[in-house]
């Protein structure tokens, strides 16, 4: 587990007020589009979408996410 990132005072923020529910609002579109029929490729951007946004979230969070960075260290 790591720190949080974002102090308290952070995520009390006129700023954090605003980015939370536009992330809310990604997710929930993300995970719409994600519903319907994609090509593997297709469903593949998405969930990655969909694992970014909620790992901003998290950052809000006492128990932000890590990332699995073995996903993106693929060479």
């Amino acid at each position: 587990m790591s720190e949080p990132l974002l102090s308290v005072n952070d995520r009390t923020s006129a700023v954090w007020q605003k980015l939370k529910p536009y992330l809310e609002k990604r997710l929930e579109t993300l995970r719409r589009k994600n519903d319907s029929d994609k090509s593997q490729e297709q469903t593949a951007k998405l969930r990655g979408q969909i694992a970014e946004v909620n790992h901003l979230l998290s950052l809000g969070t006492d128990r932000p996410q890590v990332p699995d960075e073995t996903v993106f260290n693929k060479d």
